[in-house]
Order: C-alpha cells, then structure tokens, then sequence
C-alpha cells in the first residue's frame, strides 16, 4: 500500500473528534506534588483492609485524588511497613559497594540482596555519595 507523504505521522483511525485521555483515565484532575500525611492514612488504611494490588482502580475506591502508579509508588518506597528507616549503615555500605562493582547501576538487584532498603533508597544513597 503507498502512503501520501502528508498522512505519514498520523492514525488513519483517529478523528478529530476523538477525545482525549484523561490522566489514569479520569475525569476528575489529579494531585501532583509532596503526599500529606492524611492521604498516607488514606491509603495504608486501604491497602491493610483490601490488600495491595489494583492500582488503577485504588485511587478510585480509596477516595484519593492520585493516580495509580503513584499510590503503588508511595506505598512501595514509603509506607510499605517492612521498609527500614534511618540512614544507611556501614555494613550496608559496604555490600551497596561491593554489590555495586559485581552488579552495576542495577538498584533493584543491589537493593533485593539488603533487606527493607529499597531500590529508589539505594539510587539516591549512591547518587548523594
């Protein structure tokens, strides 16, 4: 089939009157910036009572104005109760440096192999160093 040069970069599929996708596929807009700590509440009371799971759909039944990707996000690097606060030993200093030589830039493997530290952690730890 031979294109005309001028429909190229365009769907022969979509109209100008196709609508446009929300973010998440809402309608409603969606907050961006710092996390307060009423919507942390908000969502870890969710997740203890339903389970993690569903992103897409979290917001929507949590009563959050997030998308999903962000409350997997925030619960994950945040709120996740196995996460280990406080500042990086030196024994975990020690293995993110020598798990580094053998591995690389590959935090989720770096960070799999230091228990309740996360990949995102590990980055910015190497990142501030």
């Amino acid at each position: 089939m031979i294109r005309n040069p001028s429909s190229f970069g365009h769907n022969s599929f979509s109209s100008s009157k196709q609508k446009s996708k929300t973010p998440c596929g809402r309608k409603v807009s969606i907050k961006k910036g710092p996390w307060t700590p009423e919507e942390d509440e908000v969502l870890a009371t969710y997740i203890k009572r339903h389970g993690e799971g569903h992103w897409r759909t979290l917001p929507e039944h949590a009563g959050l104005l997030r998308c999903g990707k962000s409350c997997r996000l925030r619960w994950v690097n945040y709120l996740h109760p196995s996460i280990k606060r406080g500042p990086i030993a030196p024994d975990e200093e020690d293995l993110i440096l020598r798990l580094h030589r053998l591995l690389g830039n590959r935090w989720s493997l770096i960070a799999g192999r230091i228990p309740g530290r996360t990949d995102n952690e590990i980055k910015n730890y190497w990142n501030r160093s």
